[in-house]
């Protein structure tokens, strides 16, 4: 059913709530987050850390689509993975984490196209990833998350939820540490 639907089809289902949705999209999307990672380097940390970040800009571009701007889907989530993958290379090139800040941008390889079984594994992936985000985030990381995914400054969400900015910093922090633990698992 899924694989009949339009991007901007599968975004406005993802943005009812149906998981599946997103997981199609993760499944289209899967091989451009890994190979727009691959075009990042940071010293110290590991391409599963990249590749996460560009999932949450896929995420993100899920949650924000909107048909009505005149860009297609796959122009707006390479936008977002790309622009989630910068912010994350400038974060850990930050003071705060300075074992890192020898981050580079490196000429990325080939693409590889995933096999039926990696598509079955991708869709599966896409499903549990919202799931474990559901599963693991308190209400309050999830809600900030979101709202960070929908483009919010740290600012914008401390007025949002009517806490101090640094309460929004340390629940994306907390988040982005369990996000990470899917991964190492």
């Amino acid at each position: 059913m899924y694989k009949d639907l339009s991007d901007a089809q599968l975004s406005a289902l993802h943005k009812e709530g149906d998981q599946e949705a997103f997981g199609e999209i993760y499944v289209r999307y899967a091989t451009l987050v890994r190979k727009l990672a691959r075009g990042y380097f940071l010293l110290g940390g590991d391409s599963d850390d990249l590749a996460q970040e560009g999932l949450l800009g896929l995420l993100r571009a899920a949650n924000t689509y909107d048909e009505s701007k005149n860009a297609s889907f796959k122009t707006y989530a390479t936008t977002c993975i790309l622009s989630k993958l910068k912010t994350a290379v400038r974060l850990y090139s930050s003071k705060g984490n300075e074992p890192l800040n020898f981050a580079e941008k490196v000429e990325g390889g080939d693409v590889v196209y995933p096999d039926p079984e990696e598509i079955y594994i991708d869709v599966e992936n896409g499903i549990e990833f919202e799931n474990r985000l559901k599963e693991s985030l308190s209400e309050m990381e999830l809600k900030i998350l979101n709202y960070y995914l929908n483009g919010m400054s740290y600012a914008e969400i401390s007025r949002a939820i009517a806490s101090p900015v640094k309460t929004v910093d340390n629940a994306l922090h907390r988040a982005k540490k369990k996000i990470s633990a899917f991964y190492n698992r």
